[in-house]
């Protein structure tokens, strides 16, 4: 919230001075406004203290070196992405595999209740539509028998589609003069 009350807008340019990240002039003239303005080399000495020890970090950890376990663990993990890279599974198993995880696995218990319930129709469906083939000894009829029933139904269809009372034309809409007109309405 400070920064809020701060009237001076150059604190970016005060954290690149911190940073050693300025040139000559813009570094000269940054060094003169915190010559004259206290919030700023406020600013300026708390930044300083918190760069300062990553100021030189190349020598300070230029020492340090990975321990022998790390490097057999560094080489066991380069062998084994050089061995996946060169076993990659086909396009179709990656969908597969992207499938299965994402839209069954987390819905299980509805895909297995959903595949129940199919199973449950099919049995109860297979069951009421053997029932009236066998009660009736219902028993299988010949292709002349089958086209002799579909040509009479085809018939029996043409007799209905044709209509067999032709209405009347209607008389033609001729002027009759106002005399001979009916009243249509009447004013009550």
């Amino acid at each position: 919230m400070k920064w809020i009350a701060n009237r001076c807008r150059r604190r970016r340019d005060i954290s690149l001075l911190a940073a050693g990240a300025l040139g000559g002039a813009e570094k000269a003239g940054l060094e003169s406004h915190l010559a004259g303005c206290q919030e700023c080399r406020d600013y300026y000495a708390a930044l300083t203290t918190l760069t300062a020890p990553l100021a030189d970090w190349e020598e300070s950890l230029s020492a340090i070196e990975a321990t022998p376990a790390a490097r057999m663990r560094w080489a066991g993990a380069v062998r084994e992405a050089a061995v996946s890279s060169a076993v990659r599974p086909s396009r179709l198993a990656n969908v597969w595999q992207s499938f299965w995880r994402e839209l069954i696995w987390p819905s299980r218990y509805a895909w297995t209740g959903m595949a129940a319930l199919w199973v449950l129709i099919l049995a109860v469906n297979g069951r009421i539509s053997d029932r009236p083939i066998i009660e009736a000894g219902a028993h299988s009829s010949s292709p002349r028998e089958m086209m002799q029933a579909w040509e009479e139904q085809n018939r029996i269809l043409a007799e209905l589609a044709q209509p067999s009372f032709v209405a009347p034309a209607a008389p033609p809409n001729v002027p009759r003069p106002r005399s001979q007109r009916e009243r249509d309405w009447a004013i009550i």
